[in-house]
């Protein structure tokens, strides 16, 4: 799942571009009509931001922090807040921002350390940053299966375990605990596809130890390449890849 602020907004995944893009003063400015406003602006002085996007026929709101984002959808009338997802009735996609993607400017070496595994034997490289009890990652996995992803692309994956996600350090650590990529790649196939073997696997103290710097590696990634949730998805050289649609045609 995506990370969450404090609040529990929701950010969603979609195919849309090309709308104006509102600076935190326009922002803000439409985020004081909600009750969220109250919420926020306390955490501003913290490093909370807030940017959002004209889409035409409501405003989309986005606050986040190191530790996540979250969306709000707003009327042009400012009478009405909705928070979770929208769908657009033509394409049955959910709407999410899309703001322009910065360059990576990062340190490379971190983000190629925190792979976890890689899978698949595509010529394009692509990072993806994941939790394995993510239900958006689970739902990303049936769309990367249905669009034979591992026959376009060489994988790499790097775990950042959300902190709200009480199973996922289970799940990796069962899956991290295989000898192989092929196996591992199995392995967290099959749990994102919902099986329970990782709630039976007994890991050992030394284990844990070991793949514990393994998730420490991967979540410097994360934070390197400006991740701010699971699935996020980056190519080659490491910028992240705003438009999903592209990743599974």
């Amino acid at each position: 799942m995506r990370k969450f602020l404090s609040i529990g907004l929701l950010l969603a995944v979609s195919l849309f571009a090309n709308d104006r893009v509102l600076n935190q003063t326009e922002a803000l400015k439409i985020l004081k009509a909600t009750p969220i406003y109250n919420q926020v602006a306390p955490k501003l002085k913290k490093g909370l931001k807030v940017k959002g996007q004209d889409k035409g026929d409501f405003y989309l709101i986005t606050v986040y922090d190191k530790r996540g984002a979250g969306n709000i959808f707003i009327t042009k009338n400012l009478k009405y807040t909705i928070l979770g997802n929208i769908l657009n009735n033509q394409t049955k996609q959910i709407i999410h921002p899309t703001y322009p993607a910065k360059p990576f400017t990062g340190n490379k070496q971190t983000v190629k350390n925190g792979v976890v595994f890689t899978m698949g034997h595509g010529k394009k490289d692509l990072y993806i940053v994941t939790d394995p009890q993510c239900p958006f990652c689970q739902k990303a996995e049936k769309l990367a299966e249905k669009a034979h992803l591992s026959d376009k692309y060489t994988i790499h994956v790097i775990f950042m375990p959300l902190s709200f996600h009480k199973h996922s350090k289970a799940m990796i650590y069962y899956i991290l605990s295989a000898k192989t990529n092929q196996e591992k790649a199995k392995r967290f196939k099959e749990t994102l596809d919902g099986g329970n073997a990782w709630s039976k696997f007994k890991t050992t103290t030394k284990e844990k130890e070991n793949i514990n710097k393994i998730i420490s590696k991967a979540e410097k990634a994360a934070t390197e390449l400006g991740a701010r949730g699971t699935p996020s998805f980056y190519d080659k050289n490491m910028n992240e890849i705003k438009n999903r649609g592209s990743i599974f045609k």
